[in-house]
């Protein structure tokens, strides 16, 4: 069947977006290029053929399986960008085995053809060169690039530019390549069990993921397919912001909605231990009812009780702390007099002290005149004709001055005995008044220990008071809350909030379906395509295929009658649904596939020999329309351990034949799995 023909589809593109049309692999590239494989591609159908031994053959059981199919897979994926070309133990076991291993490939991206090798052993960069071959490549020894450098300089980024959308706007992830990357060459390991399944955890391929597993995939389907104008986007847009307020007011409802039972057991939990606090003699404290409706006791009750007795304390510390604070200042008062009294003996001693220093000094005047006469006693007098010392008023003089120097010496012991009398009274006296002092120091020092005691007792039972009042209002506050939830206000404000958005979400809905109408001529071809491909594979006549955007998901369907279901149809309508986009990409020229389609091993997916040979078949179909290979637009590579048809099973369709049985067969010449030892290993036994 000629599905071009038939639907008359009229193809847009001349050759795929991406495709690949040589894969050398490298044991090493030094001194000389050691080659392992070197295999040609081509536009169109591409079949990996592992091979199996007999039914008979004593290596039955190894089969095609481990010849080499999804590592000649990773690595196609790998050229084409992805970070890894294998699981961690495989990775490390090639690495082992080819340490200085590379893998070259020669692939076209939007027209333009680039030479390419990536490193699979130690190496760490990879290496491009603009319309080359792999051994122009080889040649230099410049164009390294990192792996985002790689992606962005091949092209391949530059493939989604011409989406409506470059994110998924429910969750705002942008669409990258190894999303379009995954959909292209879905894992073996996925089984190929849905349309929006790309990746399986067990590939451990690192390639990006989504917020929502099911959603994400079938959005970038859509956006890459072409399925969304612009007003729609932005109806989504709307949408997911409306979606994503309501999953906040849903969560905010339902916090709010268990927070009043949470809030009931804090405060009824700390009511019960601040009056078990209060009450230490109280019996029942912890399984009292907060009312009991009669006169038998509840905490409400027990909370009077203890808010009295607290209140009565609370009065009673304050009293004593004013009755301590009176007699803190009456000693206050005390301690004043005294240090009063201690200045008044301080200035008595300083006059004591004065006046002996003032007789002392009339004394020592005396002795200076006396002295005075003396030095004179042999010099004429002035006065009268004599020596002075026979001076009759000098002798006078002399005479009363020894009179007054006796009497001043008598008055002036007298004087220093009362004293030290008097010093010896006012030290006693200052000695007393500092005991004094310091005794009513020590009492006042008590009384405010005692006093700040109390003030610390008085706030604490002022804080108790409060925390209590407080607890018994927040309990019955939340009890309300709880049983009568319609006073709660945030919480009638959130669903009014809610119901609010809801509303929105469903008049949005409605529109977007009324938008989606306007799809119908694209969705019409796809669906066209899909059933047309579906009907082809399955030719009895009863089989059909729908396409359909319910909910704004896209989903294909395989029917018979009303509808089909089973491991086998669902892993069909996969590839269908993949060959199917692969054949829309071609005659939309709003869609963005790469052209570039990889299916490895869909025949063990349960997929039956009939219906298998049909479905190739079926692709084959496609690429003839096109007369040659060269003029396919898009690219098909399939990988496989069950024969081909016949008609197929030659180089222009198997482009490379795999077999586990013989290490020649398989895809790296040797089994990897078998370790070898290094030459380092070897010399630790030599002699």
């Amino acid at each position: 069947m000629d599905i071009y023909r038939e639907l008359n589809l009229k193809p847009v593109l001349s050759e795929p977006n991406v495709w690949v049309s040589r894969l050398v692999i490298f044991e090493k590239l030094s001194p000389d290029p050691v080659i392992i494989r070197d295999i040609a591609l081509a536009r169109g159908l591409n079949i990996v053929w592992a091979e199996e031994p007999e039914d008979n053959d004593s290596t039955a059981e190894i089969s095609g399986h481990s010849a080499g199919k999804t590592t000649f897979c990773r690595f196609l994926r790998y050229v084409l960008g992805e970070r890894t070309f294998g699981t961690k133990m495989n990775m490390e076991s090639i690495r082992k085995a080819f340490p200085e291993g590379y893998i070259a490939a020669e692939i076209h991206v939007a027209g333009r053809k680039w030479a390419i090798r990536r490193p699979f052993g130690s190496g760490r960069m990879s290496y491009i060169k603009e319309d080359a071959t792999v051994e122009e490549l080889l040649k230099q020894h410049s164009g390294s690039v990192s792996q985002d450098d790689y992606i962005k300089k091949l092209g391949f980024e530059g493939l989604l530019d011409k989406m409506e959308s470059a994110a998924v706007v429910r969750t705002g992830e942008t669409i990258e390549w190894g999303h379009i990357l995954a959909w292209c060459a879905r894992d073996q390991e996925a089984r190929f069990q849905n349309i929006h399944e790309w990746r399986s955890s067990r590939s451990e391929s690192d390639t990006p993921t989504f917020r929502f597993s099911k959603g994400g995939p079938l959005f970038v389907m859509r956006a890459v397919l072409g399925l969304f104008l612009p007003d729609e986007l932005k109806g989504e847009e709307r949408l997911a912001e409306l979606q994503r307020e309501k999953e906040r007011l849903e969560k905010k409802i339902e916090e709010k909605r268990r927070e009043p039972d949470f809030w009931v057991s804090h405060y009824e939990n700390e009511l019960r231990h601040r009056l078990t606090a209060l009450l230490p003699t109280e019996k029942g404290i912890d399984t009292l009812p907060l009312h009991s409706g009669n006169l038998l006791p509840d905490l409400h009750r027990l909370t009077d009780q203890a808010l009295s007795i607290t209140e009565q304390n609370t009065q009673d510390y304050e009293k004593e702390c004013i009755d301590i604070q009176g007699q803190i200042d009456d000693i206050g008062a005390q301690i004043g007099q005294r240090r009063k009294e201690y200045e008044q003996l301080d200035a008595v001693f300083e006059l004591n002290t004065g006046a002996g220093k003032e007789l002392d000094s009339s004394l020592s005047k005396r002795q200076e005149q006396l002295k005075a006469i003396e030095d004179l006693k042999n010099k004429d007098c002035p006065l009268v004709p004599v020596l002075i010392r026979d001076c009759i008023h000098v002798q006078e003089r002399q005479k009363a001055l020894q009179i007054t120097q006796l009497q001043d010496a008598h008055a002036m012991k007298q004087a220093k005995a009362r004293s030290a009398e008097e010093k010896w009274r006012i030290e006693k006296a200052k000695s007393d008044l500092n005991s004094a002092i310091e005794r009513l120091r020590l009492q006042r020092d008590s009384l405010q220990t005692k006093r700040d005691t109390l003030v610390a007792k008085f706030r604490d039972h002022q804080q108790a008071l409060h925390e209590l009042k407080q607890a018994r209002e927040a309990f019955e506050t939340w009890i309300q809350r709880r049983d009568h939830g319609d006073g709660y206000q945030e919480l009638v404000v959130l669903r009014q909030k809610l119901d609010s958005a809801n509303s929105e979400i469903e008049k949005l809905e409605k529109e977007l379906m009324n938008l989606l109408r306007q799809h119908d001529a694209n969705r019409e071809r796809l669906r066209l395509i899909f059933s047309g491909a579906v009907r082809s594979v399955l030719p009895s006549g009863t089989y059909d295929g729908k396409v359909s955007l319910d909910s704004r998901e896209l989903a294909f369907r395989i029917t018979h009658g009303a509808a089909m279901s089973g491991e086998a149809v669902e892993t069909l309508s996969v590839l269908l649904s993949d060959i199917a986009s692969l054949i829309h990409n071609t005659v939309y020229d709003k869609a963005c596939l790469p052209g570039f389609l990889l299916h490895d091993s869909p025949r063990e997916a349960d997929l039956g020999i009939r219906i298998y040979k049909s479905f190739i078949r079926f692709v084959i179909s496609l690429q003839e329309h096109f007369g040659t290979a060269d003029n396919c637009p898009f690219q098909y590579i399939l990988t496989t351990t069950t024969p081909p048809p016949g008609e197929l099973q030659d180089e222009r369709f198997v482009k490379l034949r795999l077999n586990a049985a013989k290490q020649s067969g398989l895809l790296l010449g040797r089994n990897i799995a078998t370790m070898v030892p290094n030459d380092n290993d070897l010399n630790l036994f030599k002699e």
